[in-house]
């Protein structure tokens, strides 16, 4: 029996499904988690993977601030997956609750994520820069990060370094072409 097209070839599969979603933030966000879930159980080491690292990450993009509670353990012990993830829920869920220390560390997994080629972790890495979280802030920083990540198609980082760059952001509203009503 041949497997399913997604299994064969993954990659192209969730191409096919970037070109079919729409310019919305949050479903870009959702297939981006996706794909990264896909990354991280196509790496040989997932078949021994603890069932409970593939829940964490599956809880990065509808639940940040559970994830981020599951996931230390396994971002502590050095797994890069989580590493990453951990970043990324860091990064969707950042609030007043989340104390100095705390932010800290979330920035060292970001900057070790990010350093490491992670394109989701450099936007979030950038952002801690903007914030100053976890770290004094550094706009110059900031915007390198952010165009470490456009150079590798993330659009809302492109926008955040247009922005540190003082110029307008771009719009792929076809409707509206980005005015307000």
């Amino acid at each position: 029996m041949n497997a399913p097209t997604f299994l064969r070839d993954p990659a192209a599969s969730l191409r096919a499904a970037a070109e079919r979603i729409e310019a919305n933030s949050a479903a870009r966000r959702s297939l981006l988690s996706m794909m990264a879930l896909t990354a991280a159980c196509l790496l040989p080491a997932c078949a021994a993977s603890d069932p409970a690292l593939r829940q964490a990450i599956a809880d990065v993009a509808e639940r940040p601030e559970s994830a981020r509670i599951k996931l230390r353990p396994f971002a502590e012990q050095g797994v890069e997956t989580a590493i990453a993830q951990i970043c990324i829920a860091y990064g969707r869920s950042m609030d007043y609750r989340v104390r100095d220390p705390e932010r800290e560390q979330a920035f060292a997994w970001c900057r070790h994520a990010a350093g490491a080629g992670n394109v989701e972790a450099q936007y979030h890495l950038g952002m801690f820069y903007k914030m100053g979280i976890g770290t004094p802030e550094d706009r110059v920083a900031a915007l390198q990060w952010y165009r470490q990540s456009a150079s590798h198609g993330h659009e809302e980082a492109e926008n955040e370094a247009r922005g540190l760059e003082g110029k307008s952001r771009l719009c792929k509203n076809l409707i509206t072409h980005c005015r307000m009503f």
